[in-house]
Parts: C-alpha cells; structure tokens; sequence
C-alpha cells in the first residue's frame, strides 16, 4: 500500500481501513474482469481491532486478514498449499516471498513494478477517457461562441 502515494497518506494518517479499502478499489480497476481469475489479498493484522474475521469475499476478491501472524505467512502457507504454483502471481515488496515464490516457480512482480504497470495503465484509460471526451466536442471560434451566447 505505501507504493501509491494515496494510500500511503492514508497509512500516515493511521487511517487503515481506509488505506485498505483504496487498495482493493485500485486493485479492481486493475482486474476489471475476474471471471477467469481468482485475485487474493493479505492484510496484516485483523480486519478491525475486535474483528474475528479472518477471510471475506469482496467484488469478486478474496480477501485474507494474518490476525497475530504476519500476512507473509499467509502468502506463504497459501502458495505451499496451491496445486499449481506456476499460474500465480505474487506482488510484494518482501524479497523472502519473491525467493519462495521464485523456488516454486510462481510468477513474480515487486510492488514497484506493479505500482509502474498500475499507473501506466490508468494513463492509458485516462487518456482513452479524454479522447472519446474530445471526439464529441466540435471546433468553434471565439465568435461562434458569443454568437450562442447573446443571438436567439
């Protein structure tokens, strides 16, 4: 979550919840369409301070909290547990789990690496956005414009 300057702001402000919640919003612009995928998300900690859930399903994401473990354990545990580790994708900044992962043969992205492909993608559509945006718009001149403004 400290990779997007949002979120981290959020984390500074001891607002968790908060800073979880954007990360799963980024997350589903990310993975817009799930039907073919199964996306996992590890928080440390619990869902609140006198919460006893421990997983919970959110817009089509699984969504795992550590308790009094660490969330790598979680990740780890998971991918130790997977049948066929090689059609995962970790993203973490933690270089153990990259080790784990790498050992049995998971796909494997850091978090900056995730953060840079997240932001050059939502370019991308914001762009697209402008564009269509920019499509419907006709040229006119300044004098077209006072001539809506004041002639019937």
């Amino acid at each position: 979550m400290y990779k997007f300057p949002d979120l981290a702001f959020c984390l500074g402000e001891y607002r968790l919840q908060e800073a979880r919640f954007g990360l799963l919003v980024h997350l589903k612009r990310h993975f817009p369409d799930l039907r073919n995928r199964k996306v996992l998300v590890f928080f440390d900690g619990k869902k609140e301070l006198l919460s006893d859930c421990y997983s919970e399903e959110w817009e089509g994401f699984s969504i795992h909290y550590s308790h009094e473990k660490k969330a790598d354990e979680l990740i780890i545990g998971y991918l130790n547990f997977c049948e066929v580790p090689s059609q995962c994708l970790v993203v973490t900044s933690d270089k153990e789990i990259l080790s784990f992962a790498r050992r049995l043969r998971a796909k494997r992205k850091s978090s900056e690496e995730f953060y840079a492909e997240w932001v050059k993608r939502e370019t991308e559509v914001d762009e697209t956005e402008f564009n269509h945006l920019k499509e419907g718009l006709t040229p006119s001149s300044e004098s077209d414009y006072w001539e809506r403004q004041f002639l019937p």
